[in-house]
C-alpha cells in the first residue's frame, strides 16, 4: 500500500540524481522533436476502421442532387458544379449562384488569383462580384467567333502556362487576356486531364493528345488505348502516370511503358466502373466508381480504404471528387455531398459494421475482438488483414459485453450470461454467474482469478484445459464493477450507490471474514461517485474532487497532490491506462489524451487528437486500449474509435474567420457581402444603426464545435464568450467610429486569425456638425441677449423711475382730461339730443308736409274728377275749352316733378343714405320703385301713396306686388318691416 505521496515522475526524490538536471535542457529540445518529428514524416492514410464523414443532403444546401465538380479558393470557401447552379459552402452558409434555368453546372474551377471559372451546356466564363455584393456569371461566348454556336457541356477547367482551358467534347478553349483560342478534335473529345503539368486529351478511336503551346501532339506510347475511354490520369512518383478506363481498368505507364495494372484495386476498379480520380496526399489515389463508393490505394496498387454507402456515404455513385487544403476529401455525388476526414489520425468502427456500442476490445493471436452491447466481434488484425473484411459476430455472445482481459494465453469474456473462454471465433461458457464485470489475478495465487459481479465475487482456476469456475464468494452480493488487490491481500472495490470498500477475505478464499466502507469520514469528499483505478500497482480513488491515495498508517484517504498535479485534469478521472512506453492514456469527464512520457521522465499533456471524441464516450463506462503506438481503442457510444500516434497531423494549423455578411434588420438590407479589404471603411446615417454580422471559418473537421468570439470597438472593452452563434445583432448604436473584430476557436483549441469591418454610424442631424455649429451660434445669440437683456433692466429701471414722475404728472393732466371729456362728452349729449330732436322735428315736417301734400291731391282730384264730369255733361264748348285747359293744370299741379325731388331731397336728409343702401342692395329697382319704397318706409298708406302719384289705388298694390317680388319677399314678410329695416 502506498505510504508516502510519489513525485510526479514516479521516482522517489531521494534517487534523483544530479546529473537529471543537467539532462533538463536537453530533453526539452527532445521533447520537441518527440512531438513533431511525425510531422516530418511522409504522409499517411489509415488503413484501419472508417475515416469520419459527414453528410450534406439536398436538402441541407437547397440545391440539386447531382454535384459535378469541386474547388476551393485561397479562404478555403468551397464551390460545387451543381445541377442548379454553382453552390459556395462557407463553413456555415450554403450559398446557390443560378447561372441557367436549363443547364446544369457540369464543372467549376478557382484558379491562384480566386478568379471562379464555370462551365455548362454551351457555355462558359466566371463568377465576378455585383455592386450588391452577389455573385454573377459573367459569359465569354461574345469573346467566340459567330460560327461557333454549339459545343456542348463543358466538362473540364484547368489553369495552364497557357491560360485557363475549357474542354468539351467538340471543342478545346484557351482563355488568356480576354482573348480565346480555340482548338477541334479529328472527330471528337472525349475528356481531358492535367497531370505533371502536361494537359491530355483523348479523342476515342484516334489516340491520346497532348496539348503544348496551343498545338495538340499524339502520344505514341498510349495507343494501346486509343479504343478505350479514359476517365483519369494521375501522377505518382517520379513523373510515372496511373491511366484509368471505364470498362478496361487500370493502367501504368513507367519507364516509358505502358502495362496493365494488375493490382487488388485495378480489380475493384474493373468491377465496379471507375468515374472520377484524384491524388491525394502525395502517395495515395482516391478512385471513385459508379457503383461502389471510393476506393483509396497506394503507388503500389494496394487497397487501403475502401469507403461506400455502407460505411456511411450518402450515395456508391461518385462524379467528383477533391482534395482540399487541409487534405481531406470532398465527395460530388449522384445525391448529395459528403466530407470526409481523411487526413486524421482517428477512424471509426461504428455503426456502419452493426457494432452497437462499444465497452471493451483486446488484440488476441493476430485477432481484433470487440465487446459491445450486441456481443463480442472478430476480425482479421494485423499488417495482412484486409481492410474490406468484415467483423463477425461470435456465436452464443449475443448480448452485453463487458470485459474482455487476456489471462495466461486465455481471452476470458465477462458477460451478462456469464464467463466465457473465447478461442479463435468460438466462445465456451465456463460460469454461470451473471453480469460479469472483470476479472483479476489474485496477486498471492496467481491460478485465481477473481471475478466482479452483479450481486457478489466469484473465483476462477486455471487448469489442464484453461480456467474453470471454482465457486462463488460468501458474504458479499454487491455489484463490484472495480476491482483491486493490495499488497496485503485485502480486495479494494467500489460500487455506485454504496460507496468504496476493502474486503478481508479468509484464508480459504471461500468468504468474506471482515469489510469497511471508506466515505466523508475517512477523507474522501463524499460517500459515493467515487471510481477505484491502479496506478503504478498501488490504488487511487478518483472523485469529483481530484485524485486521492490510501495511507495505511492512518487508515485514511488523502488528496494526492503529485498525481494531480501530474494530470491536472478537467473533471473527474473516468479511466487511465499506461501502455508499453510508460505514457498514460486517460478519459476525463471533460477532456481525454495521453500523457507521452518524456525522455528527463517528466511528461507532456496532449489532448487536441482526442478532442472530437468528447462527448460519445459510454458515461460510467468510458473505455480506453493502447495496444501499441499504432493502435489505440476508445469505446463509443456507437462504437469504437481509432487512433494512432504514427499518423503525422498538425494540431496547430492556422486559420482564419471570416466576416460574410453585414445586414441591417430593421429594413431587412445587405449592407455589404464577402471579406471587407483591409482599409476598407464603412458609413452608415443614424437611422441605420442597427446591424447584423454575419461570419464563419472554413475549417469544416467537426464545425459543430467551433466556437466564436468578438469584440465591437467603441462599444464593448472585452472580447465576448466562447459561442456556437453564426451570428450577432447590434442595436441602438450611437454615432462614431466601430471596429467589429472576429475570432474562431476550432475543436483543438486553436484560435483563428481576426478578421475586422471598419464602420461609422453618422450622428443624427441633432447631433451633427452642422447643428453643433447652430446650438454655438444660439448660444451666442444667447448670451448676447441676456447681456442686453441686463442693459435693458438697467435702462428700464431708469425709466421706471423716470416714469414714474411723468406718470404722476400724467395722473394729473390725465385726470383733467378726464373732466375736461366728461365735460365733452356731455356737449355732445345735448347736441346728439338736439340733434335727435330736429330729426324728430323735420321727420315730423316731413310727414306734415306730405300729409299736406296728399290732402292737396286728393282735393285736386277731386276738381280734375268733378271738372271731367262737368266737362262730360255740358254743352257749351267755350266752356268745355275752359274747363280741359283748368283741368290741364290741374294735372300738372297734381304731378308735379320738381315736387317730387324735393320730397326726395328732403327724405334723404331725414332718412339718410337710404336709396344709396337700397340700390347697393337691389340694383334693379326703378327710381318709382325705390320712391314707393320711401313711402311704405315712412309708413304712408297704400290710397295715401295713390293720391301722392296720382295713381290708382289699384296701381299702388300692382307696384307693391312687383316690388316685392323684386326684393325676393316670400307671403309671410311683412314688407314695411323688411324696408324698414334697410
Amino acid at each position: 500500500m502506498v505510504n508516502h505521496p510519489k513525485n510526479v515522475t514516479g521516482i522517489d526524490c531521494p534517487a534523483r540524481c544530479k546529473w537529471l538536471e543537467d539532462w533538463m535542457l536537453m530533453s526539452k529540445v527532445i521533447t520537441l522533436i518527440l512531438i513533431f518529428a511525425p510531422l516530418l514524416g511522409v504522409s499517411q492514410i489509415k488503413h484501419f476502421g472508417t475515416p469520419q464523414i459527414y453528410n450534406y443532403p439536398k436538402s441541407v444546401y437547397s440545391a440539386a442532387t447531382q454535384n459535378w465538380g469541386v474547388s476551393q479558393d485561397k479562404n478555403g470557401f468551397l464551390y460545387f458544379a451543381n445541377n442548379n447552379g454553382v453552390l459556395r459552402f462557407d463553413g456555415s452558409n450554403w450559398e446557390l449562384t443560378k447561372i441557367s434555368e436549363t443547364s446544369p453546372i457540369r464543372s467549376v474551377f478557382v484558379d491562384d488569383q480566386d478568379r471562379i471559372f464555370v462551365g455548362l451546356l454551351s457555355d462558359f466564363g466566371m463568377l465576378v462580384k455585383t455592386e450588391q455584393g452577389t455573385m454573377a456569371f459573367q459569359s465569354f461566348r461574345q469573346l467566340l467567333p459567330n460560327d461557333v454556336t454549339y459545343f456542348g457541356d463543358i466538362w473540364k477547367i484547368y489553369q495552364t502556362p497557357m491560360g485557363i482551358v475549357f474542354q468539351s467534347f467538340e471543342y478545346i478553349f484557351i482563355y488568356k487576356d480576354n482573348k480565346i483560342e480555340f482548338k477541334k478534335p479529328v472527330r471528337r473529345f472525349n475528356y481531358s486531364f492535367f497531370a505533371n503539368d502536361r494537359l491530355f486529351v483523348q479523342e476515342p478511336g484516334i489516340g491520346l493528345f497532348e496539348l503544348t503551346e496551343g498545338e495538340l501532339y499524339k502520344v505514341e506510347w498510349a495507343d494501346d488505348l486509343k479504343d478505350f475511354e479514359i476517365w483519369s490520369i494521375i501522377e505518382t512518383e517520379d513523373s510515372n502516370l496511373v491511366i484509368g478506363t471505364s470498362r478496361h481498368g487500370l493502367y501504368k505507364y513507367e519507364n516509358g511503358k505502358l502495362t496493365k495494372w494488375e493490382t487488388s484495386v485495378n480489380e475493384m476498379i474493373e468491377q465496379y466502373k471507375l468515374f472520377s480520380a484524384t491524388k491525394i496526399l502525395d502517395n495515395y489515389i482516391a478512385f471513385g466508381t459508379i457503383l461502389n463508393g471510393v476506393f483509396i490505394s497506394d503507388f503500389e496498387g494496394n487497397i487501403i480504404q475502401h469507403i461506400n454507402r455502407d460505411k456511411g456515404l450518402q450515395n456508391n455513385t461518385i462524379l467528383s471528387i477533391f482534395s482540399d487544403k487541409d487534405k481531406d476529401l470532398w465527395l460530388g455525388l449522384d445525391n448529395g455531398i459528403d466530407y470526409i476526414e481523411i487526413n486524421s489520425p482517428i477512424s471509426f468502427i461504428s455503426n456502419s459494421y452493426s457494432l452497437g456500442s462499444g465497452y471493451c476490445c483486446r488484440v488476441f493471436e493476430d485477432k481484433l475482438y470487440l465487446g459491445t452491447n450486441q456481443g463480442v466481434f472478430v476480425k482479421s488484425f494485423g499488417k495482412h488483414a484486409d481492410c474490406r473484411e468484415d467483423f463477425r459476430l461470435i456465436k452464443n455472445t449475443e448480448g452485453q459485453v463487458w470485459s474482455l482481459d487476456i489471462f495466461n494465453g486465455q481471452l476470458i469474456c465477462g458477460h451478462n450470461n456469464g464467463t466465457f473462454i473465447i478461442e479463435g471465433e468460438k466462445a465456451t461458457k465456463i460460469s454461470d454467474e451473471e453480469g460479469c464485470w472483470k476479472y483479476i489475478t489474485l496477486k498471492n495465487n496467481p491460478d485465481l482469478l477473481l471475478g466482479g459481479h452483479y450481486n457478489g465475487l466469484s473465483l476462477l482456476k486455471k487448469g489442464n484445459g484453461g480456467y474453470k469456475f471454482l465457486r462463488k464468494i460468501k458474504g458479499v452480493n454487491l455489484s463490484s464493477q472495480f476491482l483491486f488487490q493490495d499488497e496485503v491481500g485485502d480486495i479494494w472495490m467500489s460500487n455506485a450507490s454504496i460507496g468504496v470498500l476493502r474486503l478481508t477475505l479468509n484464508e480459504s478464499l471461500d468468504s468474506v471474514v471482515n469489510y469497511k466502507i471508506y466515505g466523508k469520514n475517512d477523507g474522501l469528499p463524499s460517500d459515493k461517485q467515487n471510481i477505484l483505478f491502479e496506478y503504478n500497482d498501488d490504488d487511487y480513488i478518483s472523485t469529483t474532487n481530484g485524485i486521492y491515495a490510501y495511507n495505511d498508517s492512518t487508515d485514511l484517504f488523502s488528496y494526492d497532490t503529485s498525481l494531480n498535479q501530474l494530470l491536472e485534469l478537467k473533471g473527474r478521472l473516468k479511466t487511465l491506462e499506461p501502455d508499453n512506453n510508460g505514457n498514460l492514456w486517460f478519459i476525463a469527464e471533460k477532456e481525454s489524451g495521453v500523457l507521452r512520457r518524456n525522455e528527463d521522465l517528466s511528461y507532456t499533456k496532449i489532448t487536441s487528437p482526442l478532442e472530437q471524441l468528447q462527448g460519445r464516450y459510454i458515461k460510467g463506462y468510458e473505455f480506453i486500449y493502447p495496444y501499441n503506438d499504432n493502435n489505440i481503442f476508445i469505446g463509443l457510444d456507437d462504437g469504437f474509435a481509432h487512433y494512432t500516434t504514427q499518423m503525422p497531423k498538425s494540431y496547430s494549423e492556422e486559420f482564419q474567420s471570416y466576416i460574410t455578411r453585414v445586414e441591417i434588420p430593421n429594413i431587412d438590407s445587405v449592407v455589404f457581402v464577402g471579406a471587407p479589404k483591409r482599409d476598407e471603411k464603412f458609413k452608415f446615417p443614424f437611422r441605420r444603426n442597427a446591424f447584423r454580422f454575419h461570419y464563419t471559418a472554413p475549417f469544416y473537421e467537426n464545425l459543430e464545435a467551433l466556437r466564436f468570439s468578438f469584440l465591437l470597438e467603441n462599444y464593448s472593452e472585452n472580447w465576448s464568450g466562447w459561442s456556437a452563434d453564426r451570428y450577432k445583432d447590434f442595436t441602438n448604436l450611437r454615432e462614431g467610429d466601430y471596429v467589429f473584430k472576429l475570432k474562431a476557436k476550432n475543436i483543438y483549441g486553436i484560435e483563428s486569425g481576426i478578421s475586422t469591418f471598419r464602420f461609422t454610424v453618422m450622428p443624427p442631424w441633432y447631433r451633427s456638425q452642422v447643428a453643433f455649429y447652430i446650438y454655438f451660434m444660439l448660444f451666442i445669440a444667447l448670451i448676447s441677449l441676456s447681456v442686453w437683456f441686463a442693459i435693458y433692466r438697467i435702462e428700464l429701471s431708469k425709466r421706471k423711475e423716470k416714469n414714474k414722475h411723468e406718470q404722476e404728472i400724467r395722473k394729473k393732466e390725465e385726470q383733467y382730461k378726464r373732466q375736461a371729456l366728461v365735460a365733452e362728452k356731455e356737449i355732445i349729449r345735448l347736441r346728439n339730443e338736439k340733434l335727435q330732436s330736429e330729426m324728430i322735428h323735420r321727420d315730423k315736417e316731413l310727414a306734415n308736409q306730405t300729409m299736406s301734400v296728399i290732402q292737396k291731391n286728393e282735393v285736386l282730384i277731386k276738381l280734375r274728377d268733378e271738372i271731367q264730369r262737368v266737362v262730360s255733361i255740358t254743352e257749351d264748348d267755350e266752356l268745355k275749352k275752359k274747363l280741359v285747359q283748368l283741368n290741364r293744370r290741374l294735372v300738372r299741379e297734381i304731378d308735379n316733378k320738381k315736387q317730387n325731388k324735393i320730397f326726395e331731397t328732403y327724405f334723404d336728409e331725414v332718412h339718410e343714405d337710404f336709396f344709396k343702401r337700397l340700390t347697393e342692395r337691389f340694383p334693379s329697382l326703378t327710381p318709382r320703385e325705390q320712391r314707393l319704397c320711401a313711402y311704405i318706409r315712412m309708413n304712408i298708406s297704400t290710397k295715401e301713396i295713390a293720391a301722392l302719384q296720382n295713381i290708382s289705388t289699384r296701381g299702388i298694390e300692382i307696384s307693391r306686388y312687383r316690388l316685392r317680388k323684386k326684393l325676393e319677399l316670400d307671403r309671410e314678410t311683412n314688407l314695411g318691416t323688411f324696408i324698414s329695416g334697410i
